[in-house]
């Protein structure tokens, strides 16, 4: 295992500190609604903070879809405007096609930036309002470091930041990735927008072109970039605040769930205590992500596990093949904490099942994936932990 810088060293990038400041002053900022009443936990959601939750969710899909499609119109009413500059059939390199595109490309990259930025002030804005009503409070009377890692965590998750992959000095989320996988999952990302207009502007180019005359077609097609334009921002929003909300519940959840799986738990031995941090570890590892609920998990089983040395934590072909050799009161606990490593980031993976398949085969037991399924559907509805779930496990 590759040992990783310890987090202390690292520098957070700088969005990350722009969107934690603006958290800050939000949170001290006089005649801020204050946030909702903690009368139970923070993963639990009761009526009226689903209300509160669903308000804000709607409010920011709907402006993010508004900024989009403003942004793509002012695009496309430029093309158009610019279109009689530069006919069909004018040489690219002519000054008459410079204009054009001058005129198309300043129009174009302004609106871009501008709904950038909007974009980014508003969905930090919203989910530092989702924090509050969910009765999250973000730098409170007494800071903690428990209050930063959150709202550093909400950050990235409004800023569409990478979680960061050295904050374990043991653990490296990236043992088993692929780098030609990681970049071309990036580039697909990144090429989604543009691609998309691409094919629907030709799509609509072919339907109309037998329709309508072409001066009525080459007015049309620039606009068939402001619906997809608006959709991609309400989706990628949504997906966004889906994020937020989770990352805001999931420090509450893994302290319970981890009473939950060790309420029952026997005396550890010691290889019993380091199945338990491994299980954590090997669903990091096969998840490629550090993702913060699993930070607060890892956490929240070492403090129970206690002390494991300075063993090697994230193989899961260990954590497997030591699975096998375990007492069943200390097996079942191992799964126990692998489930819910699998679910508090509010997702079960291929890669996941896989392993979660591989441990319950490693003790003579076929996965039965209902508990799991129905753990992770409570947990990001925000209806609890289901102990009754865990326990089934």
């Amino acid at each position: 295992m590759t040992a990783l810088p310890d987090k202390k060293l690292e520098k957070k990038p700088l969005l990350e500190r722009v969107g934690v400041r603006y958290f800050e002053q939000r949170s001290a900022g006089k005649g801020r609604p204050p946030a909702a009443a903690q009368v139970d936990a923070v993963h639990l959601l009761n009526p009226e903070e689903r209300a509160a939750v669903k308000r804000v969710e709607r409010g920011a899909i709907f402006r993010s879809f508004l900024a989009g499609a403003i942004s793509a119109a002012i695009a496309a009413v430029a093309e158009v405007w610019a279109t009689p500059l530069a006919p069909e059939g004018t040489a690219l390199l002519s000054s008459e096609s410079l204009k054009f595109w001058a005129i198309v490309g300043g129009a174009t990259a302004i609106a871009a930036v501008l709904e950038i930025l909007y974009l980014y002030w508003d969905i930090l804005r919203s989910v530092h309002e989702l924090s509050q009503v969910t009765g999250l409070q973000l730098f409170g009377a007494s800071q903690k470091d428990s209050d930063r890692a959150i709202a550093e965590a909400l950050a990235r998750a409004a800023l569409e930041l990478p979680n960061p992959i050295t904050l374990h000095p043991r653990i490296n989320p990236r043992r088993e990735a692929s780098k030609w996988r990681l970049l071309a999952a990036s580039v697909i990302y990144k090429l989604k927008v543009g691609v998309s207009n691409f094919l629907i502007k030709m799509l609509v180019r072919r339907i109309l072109g037998r329709v309508f005359v072409r001066s009525l077609v080459n007015s049309v097609i620039p606009f068939a970039a402001v619906p997809i334009t608006a959709a991609w921002n309400g989706v990628v929003t949504w997906l966004v605040m889906r994020e937020a909300r989770l990352r805001a519940m999931g420090p509450s959840a893994a302290q319970e769930l981890v009473s939950v799986v060790f309420a029952d738990a026997p005396v550890l031995s010691e290889a019993g205590r380091l199945a338990a941090v491994r299980a954590v570890a090997a669903a990091i590892v096969r998840t490629q992500d550090l993702h913060p609920n699993l930070v607060a998990l890892l956490a929240e089983v070492q403090h129970k596990a206690g002390d494991t040395g300075n063993a090697e934590l994230d193989d899961p072909g260990e954590f497997l093949r030591s699975l096998r050799v375990l007492p069943a009161g200390e097996q079942r606990l191992a799964l126990q904490t692998l489930v819910v490593a699998c679910i508090v980031d509010g997702r079960v993976s291929r890669r996941e099942k896989k392993l979660l398949t591989e441990a319950f085969a490693a003790v003579g037991r076929p996965v039965d994936f209902g508990p799991v399924h129905r753990l992770r559907r409570e947990f990001v509805a925000g209806n609890g932990v289901a102990d009754d779930a865990v326990r089934a496990l």
